[in-house]
């Protein structure tokens, strides 16, 4: 009998081809438009995207605390795009096309913190030092943190719906957080979806890009999407290297949010007024190193 190709998902089995026929399938009915592409094109499109937004699940789940990532990967920085996700920082929820999906929970939160994580990391890299102290002192040592990130840590730019803009906003003023406002900017555009996000860009006025790298946060099927509207619009100098850093997606909702992304993908790719997205994704450097150097 032969045997059909397997892919994982957190060591789970699954068949491929018959993912990348119910994700065509699916796709096909959502945007009758497809029908005028060729099948075979769009099936090797959607298996080469599979593969991808599967590696960024595992690299995801292996450096969801950054601990396997060198300084040598992070020390050349100077800005952290986040894109905000379903939910709020203070809300898990709210009225979006992913609130009635609980794998999707807490999305924006869990990815600002990470990138809250990345910046005490690239800070660390640059200075060479660890911002660790006792608990004893730990109002000393976070006072401590926040001034070496003003004055040697990487910038966050974040850009959502009023809403998310808002609460980030209220929550850099809060006692006792750590990244200082002055080295977040909160891009105040109109937002409704993430080609909105890619289109709005722009970088601090004190940022220094000049043999510099950008680092974009967000889940592992987002980002897919992400790096293929960033080559559509180009919205930073062709210069500046691009590094992806993947949240792993909870593992009840890593199929359904593969093939919502894919299906997206296809309808700005090949259907959209304006084609929001190109095949090729814009030239992006991953963590692929097994360990901490």
């Amino acid at each position: 009998m032969e045997s059909k190709e397997k892919f994982d998902f957190n060591s789970e089995k699954h068949d491929v081809s018959q993912f990348v026929d119910d994700i065509y399938n699916n796709s096909i009915n959502e945007h009758r438009a497809l029908n005028e592409v060729s099948e075979i094109e769009v099936k090797s499109f959607i298996r080469d995207v599979i593969e991808e937004m599967n590696l960024l699940e595992k690299i995801g789940e292996r450096d969801k605390r950054l601990i396997d990532i060198s300084n040598e990967f992070v020390r050349n920085i100077e800005a952290i795009w986040v894109f905000s996700g379903p939910g709020t920082y203070d809300r898990p929820t709210k009225e979006d096309r992913y609130k009635d999906y609980p794998w999707a929970k807490g999305m924006d939160r869990a990815r600002l913190n990470y990138a809250a994580q990345l910046v005490r990391k690239v800070t660390m890299a640059r200075l060479n030092k660890d911002f660790k102290g006792p608990l004893s002192a730990i109002k000393e040592t976070k006072q401590l943190t926040k001034k070496a990130i003003l004055e040697s840590g990487p910038y966050i730019i974040y850009n959502g719906t009023i809403e998310e803009n808002e609460n980030v906003k209220e929550i850099l003023n809060r006692e006792g957080i750590i990244m200082p406002p002055e080295k977040v900017m909160v891009i105040e555009e109109p937002i409704e979806k993430t080609v909105d996000q890619v289109k709005t860009f722009k970088l601090p006025e004190g940022a220094y890009m000049i043999g510099k790298e950008i680092a974009v946060v967000s889940h592992a099927p987002h980002l897919s999407r992400i790096i293929r509207m960033v080559n559509r619009y180009k919205p930073f100098p062709p210069d500046v290297k691009m590094k992806l850093f993947p949240l792993a997606t909870p593992k009840e909702g890593k199929e359904e949010y593969i093939q919502k992304e894919i299906s997206g993908l296809l309808y700005y790719i090949y259907v959209s007024d304006d084609h929001d997205a190109v095949k090729e994704p814009y030239s992006y450097e991953i963590n692929v190193s097994e360990g901490k150097k």
